[in-house]
């Protein structure tokens, strides 16, 4: 987990790490955003979190609810047009939902959120964008 003198006081979470605590997956992840929400810090994503939670929830016959109640913790970034252009500049090898992800985090900027995702090739990518980047799935 990331030291609170080190950490960030704004989050940019992917569904990797959302997945693993709405699912309890990942003691580590569930242990590091009850931290930072008892902190008071700020959790941003893309509206695409929901809809990537809600799909993994249905294809397993998990409550969807689980998705909307995390979903609503965080500030959740419109996908238009403009992120959809914005997505496709990035150079590096990623998943377009990777893509439209990262593009949500530039709007914000490296300078006022971390990224927070297990992926470790969007990681590199984040990183590579100027992003500090966390892992609370492996962090300690």
């Amino acid at each position: 987990m990331t030291p609170v003198s080190e950490r960030s006081s704004a989050w940019y979470i992917d569904s990797s790490v959302g997945l693993r605590i709405v699912l309890g997956h990942s003691q580590s992840a569930i242990d590091w955003f009850d931290e930072c929400a008892a902190a008071g810090d700020a959790f941003v994503s893309s509206r695409l979190i929901e809809l990537e939670m809600t799909r993994v929830l249905r294809r397993e016959s998990l409550e969807v609810r689980a998705a909307q109640e995390f979903a609503a913790e965080l500030t959740l970034l419109r996908v238009d047009d403009a992120l959809l252009e914005e997505a496709a500049t990035i150079r590096s090898h990623v998943k377009t939902l990777d893509s439209l992800h990262l593009a949500s985090a530039q709007r914000i900027g490296p300078a006022s959120v971390a990224v927070v995702t297990h992926d470790a090739n969007m990681a590199r990518v984040a990183d590579a964008l100027g992003f500090e980047v966390h892992d609370p799935v492996t962090e300690i």
